[in-house]
């Protein structure tokens, strides 16, 4: 597993067993300084490729052994997301619906035009940042609540189910200086300076984690 604090360049990798479409593409991406890399199989992308390595996916739909479309549902279902520009020289619309399903930018018929590649690759490059941004907000958030002990999760249900000091002493079988001072600590534990952001910062974590559940649940249908 790579180190979050690698710094690695966003590629775009191209997958096509067409050697001339696969050097023509990786060619005209290096004329435009993106960094790329060719696969002639999904099978070789899929050894290659580790969870965390940035950039988009160019993928012929048509290949031998694994096509395109299994290749991505199997990324997908490891939990390597890439944002993808799926590319036949076979039209097909189910094909087409079948690819949207899974999360892909654009669905390509060769030949197509140079700058409507071009714009696909920006807003591809451009949506894994997004998505390799918010995975890390999300990660720190995740790190803040997990270091949390029983009594701090404890104290904090009960400030999101909105109860007063008076009847968390109760519940607790404390004083309400007890739940103040559990309080305090809970505060200081996740970096918060009020009720209100604590609220703020409990409610974002299980909103997010409840929206990449759904998220991971709809992709490996």
């Amino acid at each position: 597993m790579m180190s979050p604090l690698t710094k690695i360049q966003p590629t775009v990798f191209v997958v096509d067993d067409d050697r001339q479409m696969r050097q023509s593409l990786i060619a005209l991406l290096d004329a435009l300084s993106y960094a790329s890399r060719g696969f002639a199989t999904a099978e070789s992308f899929h050894r290659f490729y580790r969870a965390g390595m940035p950039g988009c996916l160019l993928l012929d739909v048509r290949m031998p052994a694994q096509n395109g479309l299994a290749l991505y549902e199997q990324l997908l279902r490891e939990g390597k997301r890439l944002p993808v520009i799926f590319i036949t020289a076979h039209a097909d619309v189910s094909m087409a619906v079948a690819a949207m399903k899974t999360g892909a930018i654009e669905f390509l018929e060769k030949p197509f035009q140079r700058a409507t590649l071009v714009d696909r690759v920006q807003k591809a490059m451009a949506l894994d940042e997004l998505w390799r941004r918010r995975d890390a907000e999300f990660a720190a958030l995740a790190r803040r609540i997990g270091g949390l002990n029983q009594r701090d999760r404890e104290t904090l249900e009960l400030v999101l189910a909105g109860e007063s000091n008076k009847a968390m002493a109760a519940k607790l079988l404390l004083t309400q200086r007890a739940v103040e001072m559990r309080r305090a600590a809970l505060m200081r534990r996740l970096g918060v300076n009020s009720l209100a952001e604590l609220v703020d910062l409990a409610v974002t974590h299980r909103i997010l984690s409840e929206l990449r559940c759904a998220a991971s649940e709809n992709e490996l249908r």
